[in-house]
């Protein structure tokens, strides 16, 4: 009888045998199984999960931490003024006394921000927008839209009730300056099958651009705010619309025209001449223009005269009734203007110098690479000055004391080397490297920096410091009675922590070998076995807030500004920390 050989059959795993009758082929060897990519990552997640799910049991045994870390992956902190988690870079929460922060993957994915009367998810690069509001009088509404494919609102209100589903069209409601517009048929899409483009290089083209938009343009719509309603065909180049002092017509690009009763009276020819008349109660300004190559306009009591030549490189003018005078020569090289109701003074000789004040704000640039900007209110002070965006610096000081920044709070940045940030209160951070191009301490920063820190310091102002080398792969945290540290090389390696002179935990290799000293006893572990040697330490709190048992807590995250409600969207403005609380002296913000 032969042997039966392991080799894989269809039903049967390796090492079975095959079915009788079935022989072992001459020479051949039994292929060795190979693991793909996939199920790599899937082992990798499983093992992940398991240790958060096994940390977290472990903890809910004793006292709950106020923070503990795995890695660079998971965070968890719970201070006096609010409480963090975080899952790099799968998801975060933040939560205040007046509200909640969350993301995913941001801007991906998603991010909310959630306060007493608003409750919103922006998602996609902000495509996709949800926002539950709670009105002054107690009315809920509802809006969503996933440009350009949805955009759905309700209400009990019914005037806040509407749907728009392209390209098939339908109604919004409260938008664009109108109580409702009415759109159907976007057929413009279909040009992206008729002339589909000839590779994914061309994709990316002015004609796609042009097919983008004409996608958008519906072709019929309707609508209406008080007593206006108007209609249009392939908007915006056939339009009809009047009320008892509005009256609009258009058929671009040959004539249009449009009146409002004491206020304008406009007329276009070939979208090329161009009249307009605005009325005021003692006078009446005339505009007549061949565009794009001379214009002119004038008052009928004379305090209004300006010209320009080939627009916008050449013009200027005065208009006496607001002290106001302009010269562009051409536009915007050489730019001139003064203005005495808004105070207005403007000088910019591009790019080599330029100064703009508008009532309390101020800008100066001196080349591309220097900038100054600078605001003065009744309760504070601000001064920007930025240096090639690359090097930062940020300051404020405050009249009375403030719950995060103090009296006194700098930030000094060299992107994408590294950042400082500090106050007179005792926190001080530093971070080697520091690659995002925004200061953004409790979104993008928390959700991302670790991934790329090289070196992070902080301390914060109770007196508790903690250092992460390698991002995070080694990260101890420590205080006047406590010390806590871990090494997790993708693993658990090694972590060690003691307090009031007590050793309080040994963990060896994912816990399978260590010591506890813990209230209901002293413990080793042999292969995840715990064996008690003897009883656990009670002693008074330590200065870290905590009982005798061992420390891996620590009151320490900081709220955001109060009062303030954080916008999260990827904005350049996030560079500029606001500046609108009242008890702020001066702000200085210098960016290098």
């Amino acid at each position: 009888m032969r042997k039966a050989c392991a080799i894989k059959t269809p039903g049967h795993g390796w090492l079975r045998p095959a079915p009788v009758g079935r022989h072992c082929p001459v020479n051949e060897k039994p292929r060795e199984k190979t693991g793909s990519p996939m199920g790599f990552f899937f082992t990798a997640a499983a093992v992940f999960i398991f240790f958060l799910f096994f940390s977290q049991t472990a903890l809910t045994a004793a006292e709950k931490p106020y923070f503990d870390w795995y890695w660079m992956f998971y965070e968890k902190e719970t201070g006096p003024m609010s409480q963090g988690f975080v899952i790099r870079p799968f998801y975060l929460k933040n939560t205040y006394d007046d509200g909640s922060f969350e993301a995913s993957l941001m801007p991906i994915i998603f991010w909310r921000t959630k306060t007493k009367h608003r409750d919103e998810w922006k998602g996609l690069f902000g495509l996709f927008d949800s926002l539950d509001y709670l009105h002054d009088n107690g009315t809920k509404d509802y809006d969503m839209g996933f440009f350009p494919l949805v955009f759905y609102g309700d209400s009990v209100d019914k005037k806040d009730q509407y749907l728009l589903i392209w390209p098939v069209g339908g109604t919004i409601k409260g938008k664009l300056a109108h109580e409702e517009i009415s759109a159907w048929v976007f057929p413009g899409f279909l040009l992206f099958f008729i002339f589909p483009p000839a590779s994914l290089a061309t994709f990316f083209s002015l004609k796609t651009a042009m097919f983008v938009i004409l996608s958008i343009l519906p072709v019929w719509a309707t609508y209406r705010d008080k007593d206006y309603n108007a209609w249009a065909v392939l908007w915006p180049l056939i339009q009809r619309g009047a009320s008892s002092k509005r009256d609009e017509f258009r058929i671009l690009p040959f004539y249009a025209h449009n009146y409002k009763k004491d206020f304008y009276d406009n007329y276009s020819v070939l979208m090329i001449f161009n009249k307009r008349k605005i009325f005021y109660k003692d006078d009446e300004l005339t505009t007549l223009f061949a565009l794009p190559v001379i214009g002119t306009k004038w008052s009928r009591s004379g305090r209004v005269s300006a010209s320009t030549l080939l627009w916008p490189l050449f013009s200027w003018g005065y208009d006496k009734r607001n002290g106001d005078m302009e010269i562009n020569m051409p536009w915007p090289i050489v730019q001139i203007q003064d203005s005495e109701n808004p105070k207005l003074t403007k000088r910019v000789f591009f790019p080599i110098y330029g100064f703009y004040k508008y009532i309390n704000k101020e800008t100066l640039f001196i080349t591309p690479f220097y900038f100054h900007l600078k605001e003065k209110r009744e309760s504070l002070n601000s001064e920007y000055t930025i240096f090639s965006f690359i090097i930062w610096y940020f300051e404020r000081e405050y009249k009375t004391k403030h719950e995060y920044y103090g009296k006194s709070w700098q930030y000094f940045k060299i992107w994408p080397l590294f950042q400082v940030e500090s106050n007179d209160l005792g926190d001080y951070s530093f971070n080697f490297l520091s690659l995002l191009p925004l200061r953004d301490p409790s979104g993008y920063e928390k959700l991302y920096q670790p991934f790329w820190s090289i070196f992070e310091y902080r301390r914060l102002r109770t007196g508790e410091q903690r250092i992460g080398i390698l991002m995070r792969t080694y990260y101890q945290r420590w205080g006047k009675d406590f010390f806590t540290m871990k090494f997790t090389p993708i693993i658990p390696l090694f972590s060690y922590s003691d307090s009031m002179n007590r050793v309080r935990e040994v963990s060896i290799l994912f816990s399978m070998f260590g010591y506890e000293n813990a209230r209901n006893g002293r413990f080793v572990r042999i292969f995840w076995i715990p064996l008690k040697i003897g009883d656990g330490d009670l002693m008074e709190k330590s200065a870290s807030g905590e009982d005798g048992e061992y420390d891996r807590t620590m009151p320490g995250l900081i709220a955001r500004d109060e009062g303030e409600e954080k916008n999260y969207e990827p904005h350049i403005s996030s560079l500029m920390a606001r500046g609108n609380d009242a008890n702020a002296v001066r702000f200085t913000y210098h960016l290098f």
